[in-house]
């Protein structure tokens, strides 16, 4: 454990180790409330929150999960709104490539993916270990919302759904 929070305890070994691993949760808890309120659905804490410094970007350590990626995935709409104007970015993705638009297609409300597509969220192309958003829709029967994304302005998978062996080239 050579870095700079050694320097700062002259706690060793496991004890080094759990202190460390307290302050990341205490980091990670900076984070929870947005989260927390994205997912209840309480914008009126979400205002407050920004207002007392948290970020419309603060993400969960290590995973990159955005309070606009869970609010969306929970079908709550005011809250999106108020997390866009505040700058949240639409496009963000966590480390596996999991974006608010995934979240909208797996939740299945138009509106939610309607929101995110006005606000500039650029549909992705499934990759091995990631399906679309609108292969998501797909799967899960959200016909309106693979509509959404066939009319967004921006291309994806050639603007159709393919079977994924016929996607793979197979």
């Amino acid at each position: 454990m050579d870095n700079q929070f050694c320097k700062l305890t002259p706690l060793k070994g496991a004890a080094g180790s759990l202190a460390l691993a307290g302050l990341c949760l205490i980091q990670a808890g900076c984070a929870l409330s947005l989260l927390n309120a994205s997912a209840s659905g309480d914008t009126r804490a979400i205002h407050v929150l920004l207002q007392h410094g948290h970020d419309a970007n603060e993400a969960f350590p290590m995973i990159g999960t955005r309070p606009l990626m869970v609010a969306a995935a929970h079908g709550q709409l005011d809250t999106m709104r108020a997390l866009l104007a505040a700058g949240a970015d639409v496009n963000v993705e966590d480390w596996t490539g999991w974006t608010a638009l995934h979240a909208g297609a797996l939740n299945g409300e138009p509106a939610i993916v309607a929101l995110l597509l006005a606000h500039g969220a650029i549909p992705s192309p499934s990759r091995w270990y990631l399906r679309s958003p609108a292969r998501i829709a797909e799967t899960l029967g959200h016909t309106a919302v693979i509509q959404l994304l066939l009319d967004s302005e921006h291309p994806f998978e050639n603007h159709r759904l393919l079977p994924e062996n016929e996607q793979r080239g197979q």
